[in-house]
């Protein structure tokens, strides 16, 4: 039986996604291994490569005596829990492991006076009420490796496991609306949903011109857009309106949705963290419907809600007063609004499909009937184009 697991991101600094973490109800090493070999059969790993597979394990002798010779191994992280390497037998399987080329971390780093493995070099610490005391100095002393904050569950703690120097980050922290989304540019917002609102309904090109030249950074990230690998183009782009057929109306919607979270960002190159979540929201609706036999017109709609479900966030303002400007159809307002329907259902497992495995995901996978290997698929296909996404913006 194919184990499932929740997949949460891992992302830099610049809230760029990095790599996937799994997360079981039960987590154990049996069922680490199983998942991973199962990935490995349907080609998951190329199939979201370069992202890292960072794999939590209680004792590396756990692993078959020659993982380290196998394809999969260069996607892998081993997060190998430090309290398991006491022994001479287990830290001499990490030394051959890492001597091999294989990835390590030191999990649940707790460390004191002295490394409990003296060949460690990457930590992951849980840091779920911030970064211990003790972890600082070590990060210091490790500087040339990197390292991990895991559950990381508020900008704040974010913010301090960055200036402590961990390089991959992972927790709930995108999802806590901060006062300066209301404090946003209230004009820029008003421009995007107007554009946004004209796209949808088919309106002249001319009519979507003439807002992207109201407003320079808008513009800018257009011409950015066609101008990127994605949209590599033999022709030099010299108007909005070559810019804007280039790219078509389908994906000028898509991306239209995707800056109304990138226009929020105020912190210099990075993303805005909740739009990495948004992204993966909308992409993995769009591959669950596609799955169910949607057509065209109701992918859009599930990219769609994937895409909108995050806004009341984003402008720490309630959703039905955010979308009240849009002439969304029935279905998509009561998926948004009161998680009914098909749409509703779906963004349920969707939105708890990249959190740590919890009640709300089960009650959800069993209500869509889930089956492990479409819903392995989905993720691979969201998290691929999440990727392009933080490649693009």
């Amino acid at each position: 039986m194919i184990p499932i697991a929740t997949l949460l991101p891992i992302v830099n600094s610049q809230h760029k996604i990095l790599g996937l973490m799994p997360s079981f109800k039960e987590a154990n090493d049996a069922h680490c291994l199983s998942l991973l070999s199962y990935l490995n059969q349907v080609s998951f790993f190329e199939a979201i490569s370069p992202l890292l597979f960072f794999v939590p394990l209680s004792n590396p002798n756990n692993l078959a005596l020659d993982f380290e010779t196998r394809d999969y191994a260069k996607h892998v992280v081993l997060c190998i829990q430090e309290s398991s390497c006491e022994s001479k037998e287990v830290q001499q399987r990490l030394k051959h492991l890492h001597q091999s080329g294989v990835r390590l971390m030191m999990d649940d780093f707790n460390s004191k006076a002295q490394l409990l493995w003296p060949d460690t070099r990457g930590i992951a610490v849980n840091c779920e009420s911030g970064v211990p005391s003790h972890i600082q100095p070590w990060i210091f002393s490790l500087q040339h490796s990197q390292h991990l904050a895991k559950n990381l569950n508020s900008l704040h703690y974010f913010e301090q496991a960055q200036n402590a120097g961990f390089s991959f980050f992972s927790g709930d922290f995108a999802f806590c609306s901060t006062n300066s989304s209301r404090a946003s540019d209230a004009t820029a917002r008003s421009r995007l949903l107007k554009l946004l609102g004209l796209v949808s309904k088919d309106a002249e090109t001319k009519e979507l011109e003439t807002l992207f030249k109201q407003d320079p950074t808008l513009s800018f990230m257009l011409f950015k857009l066609v101008s990127s690998a994605a949209f590599a183009q033999t022709v030099k782009v010299s108007s909005f309106i070559q810019a804007i057929n280039l790219l078509g109306r389908r994906q000028l919607q898509r991306w239209l949705q995707l800056l109304l979270y990138a226009r929020q960002n105020g912190q210099g190159a990075s993303l805005n963290p909740l739009m990495l979540r948004a992204a993966y929201r909308a992409s993995c609706m769009e591959a669950l419907c596609r799955q169910q036999g949607g057509d065209k017109d109701e992918q859009d709609a599930a990219f769609m809600v994937g895409m909108f479900s995050l806004l009341d966030l984003l402008f720490a303002c309630p959703l039905w007063e955010i979308l009240k400007p849009l002439s969304l159809n029935d279905d998509v307002r009561a998926a948004l609004l009161e998680r009914t329907g098909i749409l509703g259902q779906n963004l349920r497992l969707v939105e708890s499909s990249d959190r740590s495995f919890s009640d709300g995901f089960v009650a959800a996978s069993s209500e869509a009937q889930l089956v492990a290997e479409n819903y392995y698929q989905n993720l691979a296909q969201a998290y691929t184009w999440v990727n392009q996404v933080c490649q693009d913006m």
